[in-house]
Protein backbone atom coordinates (compact mmCIF):
# COMPACT_ATOMS: atom_id res chain seq x y z
CA UNK A 1 0.00 0.00 0.00
CA UNK A 2 2.79 2.40 0.99
CA UNK A 3 4.62 1.62 -2.27
CA UNK A 4 1.46 2.38 -4.25
CA UNK A 5 1.11 5.73 -2.51
CA UNK A 6 4.76 6.56 -3.23
CA UNK A 7 4.31 5.67 -6.91
CA UNK A 8 1.20 7.85 -7.18
CA UNK A 9 2.98 10.74 -5.48
CA UNK A 10 5.95 10.41 -7.84
CA UNK A 11 3.62 10.33 -10.85
CA UNK A 12 1.92 13.51 -9.63
CA UNK A 13 5.23 15.33 -9.19
CA UNK A 14 6.40 14.33 -12.67
CA UNK A 15 3.12 15.41 -14.21
CA UNK A 16 3.26 18.84 -12.57
CA UNK A 17 6.87 19.24 -13.65
CA UNK A 18 6.04 18.35 -17.25
CA UNK A 19 3.27 20.98 -17.33
CA UNK A 20 5.82 23.66 -16.46
CA UNK A 21 7.99 22.98 -19.51
CA UNK A 22 5.72 24.78 -22.03
CA UNK A 23 6.71 28.17 -23.42
CA UNK A 24 3.26 29.74 -23.59
CA UNK A 25 2.24 32.11 -20.83
CA UNK A 26 0.32 30.48 -18.01
CA UNK A 27 -3.35 31.46 -17.92
CA UNK A 28 -5.50 31.77 -14.83
CA UNK A 29 -8.70 29.87 -15.64
CA UNK A 30 -11.74 32.09 -16.16
CA UNK A 31 -13.68 30.35 -13.39
CA UNK A 32 -10.82 31.08 -11.01
CA UNK A 33 -10.99 34.83 -11.64
CA UNK A 34 -13.03 36.33 -8.83
CA UNK A 35 -15.55 39.11 -9.15
CA UNK A 36 -13.61 42.33 -9.79
CA UNK A 37 -13.61 44.46 -6.62
CA UNK A 38 -13.70 48.27 -6.59
CA UNK A 39 -10.03 48.61 -7.53
CA UNK A 40 -8.25 45.94 -9.55
CA UNK A 41 -5.47 45.44 -12.08
CA UNK A 42 -5.88 42.48 -14.41
CA UNK A 43 -2.92 41.24 -16.46
CA UNK A 44 -3.81 40.66 -20.12
CA UNK A 45 -0.47 39.75 -21.74
CA UNK A 46 3.04 41.15 -22.27
CA UNK A 47 2.59 44.82 -21.22
CA UNK A 48 -1.19 44.66 -21.46
CA UNK A 49 -3.10 45.59 -18.31
CA UNK A 50 -6.72 46.43 -17.50
CA UNK A 51 -7.14 48.95 -14.69
CA UNK A 52 -10.54 49.21 -13.03
CA UNK A 53 -11.55 51.74 -10.40
CA UNK A 54 -15.24 51.65 -9.60
CA UNK A 55 -17.09 52.07 -12.89
CA UNK A 56 -14.03 53.39 -14.76
CA UNK A 57 -11.82 51.08 -16.83
CA UNK A 58 -8.66 51.66 -18.85
CA UNK A 59 -7.03 49.06 -21.10
CA UNK A 60 -3.37 49.65 -21.98
CA UNK A 61 -1.52 47.64 -24.65
CA UNK A 62 -4.03 44.81 -24.25
CA UNK A 63 -5.31 44.41 -27.82
CA UNK A 64 -2.71 42.42 -29.74
CA UNK A 65 -2.46 39.00 -31.32
CA UNK A 66 0.09 36.20 -31.48
CA UNK A 67 3.26 37.74 -32.86
CA UNK A 68 6.35 35.77 -31.85
CA UNK A 69 6.59 32.81 -29.47
CA UNK A 70 8.93 34.85 -27.27
CA UNK A 71 6.12 37.23 -26.29
CA UNK A 72 3.02 36.63 -24.20
CA UNK A 73 -0.21 37.25 -26.10
CA UNK A 74 -3.92 36.89 -25.27
CA UNK A 75 -5.05 33.31 -25.98
CA UNK A 76 -7.89 32.76 -28.44
CA UNK A 77 -10.81 32.85 -26.01
CA UNK A 78 -9.55 35.95 -24.22
CA UNK A 79 -8.80 37.74 -27.50
CA UNK A 80 -12.31 37.00 -28.75
CA UNK A 81 -13.82 38.41 -25.56
CA UNK A 82 -11.72 41.56 -25.88
CA UNK A 83 -12.47 42.08 -29.57
CA UNK A 84 -16.20 41.46 -29.22
CA UNK A 85 -16.36 43.52 -26.01
CA UNK A 86 -17.98 40.59 -24.20
CA UNK A 87 -18.38 40.75 -20.43
CA UNK A 88 -16.38 41.76 -18.43
CA UNK A 89 -14.77 43.82 -21.23
CA UNK A 90 -17.93 45.64 -22.33
CA UNK A 91 -17.49 48.58 -19.96
CA UNK A 92 -13.99 49.75 -20.93
CA UNK A 93 -13.93 53.54 -21.19
CA UNK A 94 -10.50 54.17 -22.64
CA UNK A 95 -8.01 52.31 -24.84
CA UNK A 96 -4.37 53.38 -24.67
CA UNK A 97 -1.52 52.05 -26.80
CA UNK A 98 2.12 52.84 -26.15
CA UNK A 99 3.38 52.15 -29.69
CA UNK A 100 2.77 50.25 -32.92
CA UNK A 101 4.85 47.12 -32.37
CA UNK A 102 2.79 43.96 -32.70
CA UNK A 103 3.47 42.65 -29.20
CA UNK A 104 1.58 45.72 -27.95
CA UNK A 105 -0.97 46.50 -30.65
CA UNK A 106 -3.00 45.04 -33.49
CA UNK A 107 -5.03 47.45 -35.61
CA UNK A 108 -7.91 45.07 -36.31
CA UNK A 109 -8.20 44.03 -32.67
CA UNK A 110 -8.44 47.68 -31.61
CA UNK A 111 -10.94 48.41 -34.37
CA UNK A 112 -13.14 45.47 -33.44
CA UNK A 113 -13.29 46.43 -29.79
CA UNK A 114 -14.27 50.01 -30.66
CA UNK A 115 -16.93 48.77 -33.07
CA UNK A 116 -18.41 46.45 -30.44
CA UNK A 117 -18.05 48.90 -27.56
CA UNK A 118 -19.38 52.24 -28.88
CA UNK A 119 -18.75 53.93 -25.51
CA UNK A 120 -14.99 53.26 -25.64
CA UNK A 121 -12.48 55.81 -26.89
CA UNK A 122 -9.00 55.20 -28.31
CA UNK A 123 -6.55 58.00 -27.53
CA UNK A 124 -3.12 57.44 -29.02
CA UNK A 125 -0.38 58.62 -31.34
CA UNK A 126 -0.71 59.55 -35.01
CA UNK A 127 1.10 56.31 -35.89
CA UNK A 128 -1.47 54.19 -34.07
CA UNK A 129 -4.40 56.08 -35.59
CA UNK A 130 -2.90 55.75 -39.08
CA UNK A 131 -2.52 51.99 -38.67
CA UNK A 132 -6.13 51.58 -37.56
CA UNK A 133 -7.32 53.76 -40.46
CA UNK A 134 -5.29 51.71 -42.92
CA UNK A 135 -6.01 48.21 -41.63
CA UNK A 136 -9.53 48.24 -40.19
CA UNK A 137 -12.23 47.97 -42.86
CA UNK A 138 -14.93 49.73 -40.81
CA UNK A 139 -12.70 52.64 -39.78
CA UNK A 140 -15.27 55.29 -40.77
CA UNK A 141 -17.77 53.78 -38.32
CA UNK A 142 -15.37 54.05 -35.39
CA UNK A 143 -13.59 57.26 -36.39
CA UNK A 144 -15.61 59.41 -33.95
CA UNK A 145 -14.29 57.24 -31.10
CA UNK A 146 -10.64 57.93 -31.97
CA UNK A 147 -8.64 60.85 -30.56
CA UNK A 148 -5.19 61.41 -32.10
CA UNK A 149 -2.57 62.68 -29.67
CA UNK A 150 0.50 64.55 -30.90
CA UNK A 151 3.75 62.83 -29.96
CA UNK A 152 6.85 64.92 -29.37
CA UNK A 153 9.88 63.81 -27.42
CA UNK A 154 9.98 65.27 -23.88
CA UNK A 155 6.58 66.92 -24.33
CA UNK A 156 3.40 66.24 -22.33
CA UNK A 157 -0.19 66.23 -23.57
CA UNK A 158 -2.96 66.20 -20.98
CA UNK A 159 -6.29 64.51 -21.64
CA UNK A 160 -9.45 63.71 -19.70
CA UNK A 161 -11.88 60.95 -20.68
CA UNK A 162 -14.89 60.14 -18.52
CA UNK A 163 -13.10 61.49 -15.46
CA UNK A 164 -9.93 59.53 -16.18
CA UNK A 165 -6.97 61.92 -16.30
CA UNK A 166 -4.07 61.06 -18.60
CA UNK A 167 -0.71 62.67 -19.17
CA UNK A 168 0.76 61.42 -22.44
CA UNK A 169 4.54 61.44 -22.13
CA UNK A 170 6.52 61.78 -25.35
CA UNK A 171 9.25 59.15 -24.91
CA UNK A 172 11.84 57.61 -27.18
CA UNK A 173 11.55 53.91 -27.87
CA UNK A 174 14.53 51.85 -26.78
CA UNK A 175 17.33 51.19 -29.31
CA UNK A 176 18.52 53.32 -32.20
CA UNK A 177 16.86 51.23 -34.91
CA UNK A 178 13.43 52.13 -33.54
CA UNK A 179 14.06 55.87 -33.24
CA UNK A 180 11.16 56.62 -35.63
CA UNK A 181 8.67 54.81 -33.37
CA UNK A 182 6.35 57.08 -31.41
CA UNK A 183 6.43 55.59 -27.91
CA UNK A 184 4.03 57.09 -25.39
CA UNK A 185 4.31 56.78 -21.68
CA UNK A 186 1.05 57.22 -19.78
CA UNK A 187 0.58 58.75 -16.36
CA UNK A 188 -2.98 57.78 -15.45
CA UNK A 189 -5.01 59.14 -12.56
CA UNK A 190 -8.08 57.06 -11.79
CA UNK A 191 -9.91 56.26 -8.58
CA UNK A 192 -7.61 58.51 -6.58
CA UNK A 193 -4.47 56.59 -7.59
CA UNK A 194 -1.73 57.25 -10.13
CA UNK A 195 -0.30 54.68 -12.52
CA UNK A 196 2.71 54.89 -14.79
CA UNK A 197 3.05 52.80 -17.96
CA UNK A 198 6.09 53.52 -20.15
CA UNK A 199 5.80 51.09 -23.07
CA UNK A 200 9.22 50.15 -24.40
CA UNK A 201 10.89 53.41 -23.46
CA UNK A 202 14.61 53.98 -23.87
CA UNK A 203 16.28 53.25 -20.52
CA UNK A 204 18.02 56.60 -19.98
CA UNK A 205 17.49 59.38 -17.46
CA UNK A 206 17.39 61.89 -20.33
CA UNK A 207 14.28 60.17 -21.69
CA UNK A 208 12.31 60.87 -18.48
CA UNK A 209 13.90 63.83 -16.70
CA UNK A 210 11.73 66.50 -18.38
CA UNK A 211 8.58 65.11 -16.75
CA UNK A 212 9.56 65.25 -13.04
CA UNK A 213 7.73 61.97 -12.50
CA UNK A 214 9.32 61.36 -9.11
CA UNK A 215 7.26 64.30 -7.81
CA UNK A 216 3.97 62.85 -9.07
CA UNK A 217 3.48 60.53 -6.09
CA UNK A 218 3.02 57.49 -8.35
CA UNK A 219 1.23 54.59 -6.70
CA UNK A 220 1.97 51.83 -9.22
CA UNK A 221 4.46 51.71 -12.09
CA UNK A 222 4.41 49.05 -14.81
CA UNK A 223 8.08 48.62 -15.69
CA UNK A 224 9.64 46.47 -18.45
CA UNK A 225 11.58 43.86 -16.52
CA UNK A 226 14.96 44.70 -18.07
CA UNK A 227 14.97 48.05 -16.24
CA UNK A 228 15.15 46.05 -13.01
CA UNK A 229 17.92 43.60 -13.86
CA UNK A 230 20.83 45.94 -13.09
CA UNK A 231 21.73 48.24 -10.25
CA UNK A 232 21.82 51.20 -12.65
CA UNK A 233 18.36 50.37 -13.99
CA UNK A 234 16.89 50.05 -10.50
CA UNK A 235 18.50 53.34 -9.56
CA UNK A 236 16.92 55.00 -12.60
CA UNK A 237 13.47 53.67 -11.62
CA UNK A 238 13.91 54.98 -8.08
CA UNK A 239 15.23 58.40 -9.06
CA UNK A 240 13.00 59.07 -12.06
CA UNK A 241 9.71 57.46 -10.93
CA UNK A 242 9.91 56.62 -7.22
CA UNK A 243 6.70 54.54 -7.29
CA UNK A 244 5.16 53.02 -4.19
CA UNK A 245 4.74 49.68 -5.99
CA UNK A 246 6.51 48.26 -9.05
CA UNK A 247 4.93 45.65 -11.31
CA UNK A 248 7.37 44.06 -13.77
CA UNK A 249 5.94 43.38 -17.24
CA UNK A 250 7.05 42.22 -20.71
CA UNK A 251 8.42 38.99 -19.25
CA UNK A 252 8.79 36.21 -21.80
CA UNK A 253 6.80 33.03 -20.95
CA UNK A 254 9.91 30.91 -21.53
CA UNK A 255 11.89 32.92 -18.97
CA UNK A 256 9.11 33.73 -16.52
CA UNK A 257 10.24 31.54 -13.63
CA UNK A 258 13.91 32.43 -13.88
CA UNK A 259 13.34 36.16 -14.40
CA UNK A 260 10.79 36.40 -11.59
CA UNK A 261 13.13 34.68 -9.14
CA UNK A 262 16.03 36.96 -10.06
CA UNK A 263 13.98 40.15 -9.83
CA UNK A 264 12.42 39.26 -6.50
CA UNK A 265 15.83 38.45 -5.07
CA UNK A 266 16.85 42.07 -5.67
CA UNK A 267 13.41 43.62 -4.97
CA UNK A 268 11.46 41.32 -2.59
CA UNK A 269 8.31 43.49 -2.65
CA UNK A 270 8.17 43.41 -6.47
CA UNK A 271 5.13 42.02 -8.30
CA UNK A 272 5.78 40.19 -11.58
CA UNK A 273 3.00 39.72 -14.12
CA UNK A 274 3.49 36.37 -15.85
CA UNK A 275 0.12 34.58 -15.53
CA UNK A 276 -2.49 35.81 -17.99
CA UNK A 277 -5.68 37.00 -16.23
CA UNK A 278 -4.05 37.16 -12.81
CA UNK A 279 -5.29 40.07 -10.74
CA UNK A 280 -4.01 42.38 -8.03
CA UNK A 281 -6.20 44.55 -5.85
CA UNK A 282 -4.94 47.59 -3.98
Amino acid sequence: MRNSIKILALFFILAVSACGQGKKAEVVKQNEVKEIPDFTIRYIANEGVLIRAGSKQVLIDGLHREYQPAYAFPPTDLLKSLETAAKPYDKINLLLVSHVHLDHFHAESVGLHLKNNPNAVLASSEQIVAEVAKNFADYEKIKPQIKPVSHEWKKTVEYNQDGIKIKFLGLRHGSERFKSIQNFGHLIEIGGKKFLHIGDADMTAENFSAFDLAKENIDIAFIPYWFLLSENGRKLVKEQFNPKQIIAVHISPGDAEEVSAKLKKDIPELITFTKILEEKSF
